[in-house]
């Protein structure tokens, strides 16, 4: 009965996924910085990040800051304290990609993350801003945060995208959008999250754990047979 029970444990345990690779450091709190930092493309100075410039040959830097750095001046992060301004020190198309996240072809997962607009005290309106998502290099949407701020401060806007995986894993890439309507001044990225949405009740099962359970069950059904006593 045990080497049965064992059986089964086991095909359920291969149907249930493995420890997966997250999103790391959303929030860039690591490694932290008491000001400013400019990063570079290329820079991997973020954990879980690397710095990526779409259109090369400009200004190729964003800023990794600390809420105290510009706080007087109404600029703050959403959560935390640390944020990443994607325009640097003036552009657009600059940005941040994640390391790959894995995922399950098939299920619904859903990027979640918080646009930020800036009126700086004693200058006023950087302006609307865009940032464009993409996923694996593709673009999936742009989101744009309109600034409604009349006074100095920072003013934060959430955004979601779901989107079914196709694939073991995905790269998210954050980019100051090119488009003019947005601002090459301030360009605010924080609070990153990546989760599995939820299946509805009563969803059915992937064919894969359905055939990995049933094969569980099939083996543990020939083992009770064989451990049965044999009737005269």
């Amino acid at each position: 009965m045990k080497r049965v029970a064992l059986v089964a444990f086991a095909a359920v345990a291969i149907a249930a996924p493995a420890s997966a690779a997250s999103l790391v450091n959303g929030g860039f709190e690591q490694p932290g910085t008491a000001n400013v930092v400019y990063l570079h493309h290329g820079s991997t100075f973020l954990p879980g990040w690397t710095v990526v410039d779409s259109l090369p040959g400009g200004d190729d830097e964003i800023a990794y800051q600390n809420s105290a750095a510009y706080g007087g001046l109404g600029v703050v992060s959403s959560e935390g304290a640390h944020f990443l301004e994607l325009t640097g020190v003036v552009g657009r198309g600059k940005g941040v990609k994640s390391n790959a996240i894995d995922t399950v072809a098939g299920k619904t997962y859903r990027v979640g993350f918080d646009v930020g607009a800036f009126f700086i005290r004693g200058q006023g309106s950087y302006g609307d801003v865009t940032l464009d998502l993409r996923l694996d290099d593709a673009l999936a949407g742009s989101f744009t945060n309109t600034l409604g701020l009349t006074a100095g401060g920072s003013d934060w806007q959430r955004f979601t995208y779901d989107f079914v995986a196709t694939g073991p894993s995905v790269r998210l890439t954050f980019l100051a959008s090119t488009a003019l309507t947005s601002s090459y001044l301030g360009a605010g990225l924080d609070n990153v999250t990546f989760d599995v949405v939820a299946a509805p009740p009563g969803a059915v099962p992937e064919p894969a754990a359905w055939a990995l359970m049933i094969l569980g069950f099939s083996l543990a059904g020939a083992g009770l047979r064989r451990g049965r006593p044999a009737h005269a």
